[in-house]
């Protein structure tokens, strides 16, 4: 067994990366893999075309909704998240009837921060070198804690959401692990988690509340420098995450057809009407974590073959990389690389749509190399360290009788 995980970590960078991005695992699902690709598409689309539409005004693709409004594409990483990390934890509770917080916590660290954490250096190496940015964001020490979501002084462009879920990967196994001393099976978590949902927006009703004076009123800046990056505002997508996986975990019997995840979509956008119109901003991201959680559910429960090609699982896989390197590539390619093409004098319409399959391109092709050097290796060298890492177990009931 031991020499088999050394062979299997001593390929070469190149071809072991290689080999693990054409050999998706026998567990994976398809739908989820084009969810998170259309998540990452979004939100560079509505990046790119920010700078794009500072430097050259509106045009017909900017103002589609799905371009406008692509940062949703972050509470889908979010219900995602909370999903596939969700799943590893219900298992792991259910299986054992406890987690283990540090195993759980390094094997996140051997994803997450290699790659976090070697863009943070390039990026400070080349403010220090070109002599701006640094001082004036404080050199990103938030960044490095974890904490930009809440001290907006990072460096790392795009770190608030990455911290959200840093904080999330920290605090979820804590509170599972200690509440599993009282609740006896992962089904009794759910009220808990339902409860959990329904604080949120009663927060932010507070806070904009408090902002406003009146629960009625509307404003974009409220809405974004008090409710849009503090996790305990903006943690929807990742509490339905975690009651998708735990319904997903628990769930034995088959599925009828009043349970069917299709109905639950219709509702899911019922609903979202309905709170859209009662308060937008409040109930914004509750919207987002019913709509995207009903997706989840649906591709969960159903072999759906829309997502089938292996490029959604390719986004998929490099997803991570995208979302950190997109927004470097962006000012480059608007005021450089654009400008020089020879149809630059065309409609603003459609040098938006090049714009955004270029960076999109570039980005897929730096999230590669970076995966290759920076990603791949780690995640390899996890498969050595948490190989021999004990486990800690504190008994509680995971009998048939406590678990449907």
């Amino acid at each position: 067994m031991k020499q088999s995980k050394c062979n299997e970590v001593s390929q070469p960078l190149f071809s072991g990366s290689i080999a693990e991005l054409l050999h998706p695992p026998s567990s994976q699902i398809p739908f989820l893999d084009g969810l998170r690709s259309i998540a990452v598409l979004l939100v560079i689309s509505a990046h790119f075309t920010v700078r794009f539409v500072d430097a050259h005004g509106p045009n017909l693709y900017s103002r589609l909704p799905f371009v406008a409004d692509g940062a949703v594409g972050v509470d889908l990483f979010f219900v995602l998240s909370g999903f596939f990390i969700g799943s590893q934890l219900w298992k792991e509770l259910r299986e054992r009837g406890t987690i283990d917080v540090a195993r759980f916590v390094l094997r996140r660290g051997f994803r997450i921060w290699p790659l976090y954490f070697f863009t943070y250096f390039c990026v400070l190496a080349f403010d220090l070198i070109v002599g701006h940015g640094a001082p004036e964001h404080e050199y990103g020490w938030s960044d490095l804690v974890f904490i930009t979501n809440f001290h907006s002084r990072g460096l790392v462009m795009g770190s608030w959401s990455l911290c959200t879920e840093e904080q999330f990967y920290i605090v979820a196994p804590l509170a599972l692990f200690f509440f599993a001393l009282k609740l006896r099976s992962i089904e009794n978590f759910r009220p808990w988690l339902w409860g959990f949902l329904l604080t949120v927006p009663l927060i932010r009703a507070l806070v904009w509340v408090h902002s406003t004076g009146s629960f009625f009123q509307h404003s974009p800046e409220v809405f974004m420098h008090s409710l849009y990056f503090s996790s305990l505002t903006h943690c929807d997508g990742l509490i339905m995450g975690l009651i998708i996986a735990n319904l997903a975990v628990s769930r034995e019997k088959p599925i009828s057809k009043l349970d069917s995840p299709f109905i639950l979509v219709a509702v899911a956008i019922a609903l979202m009407i309905v709170l859209h119109l009662i308060q937008k901003e409040i109930f914004q991201f509750t919207i987002s974590a019913l709509l995207f959680g009903s997706f989840v559910w649906l591709g969960v429960q159903r072999q759906l073959s829309i997502f089938n090609s292996r490029i959604f699982y390719w986004i998929s896989r490099l997803s991570f990389g995208m979302y950190l390197n997109h927004e470097y590539l962006c000012p480059w390619i608007v005021s450089v690389l654009l400008p020089k093409l020879p149809f630059s004098a065309w409609l603003p319409l459609f040098m938006n749509l090049i714009g955004v399959v270029l960076v999109t391109l570039l980005s897929i092709a730096v999230a590669f190399v970076t995966f290759c050097l920076v990603e791949y290796p780690f995640l390899q060298m996890r498969k050595i360290v948490l190989g021999r890492r004990a486990s800690i177990s504190v008994p509680i009931d995971v009998s048939p009788t406590g678990i449907s």
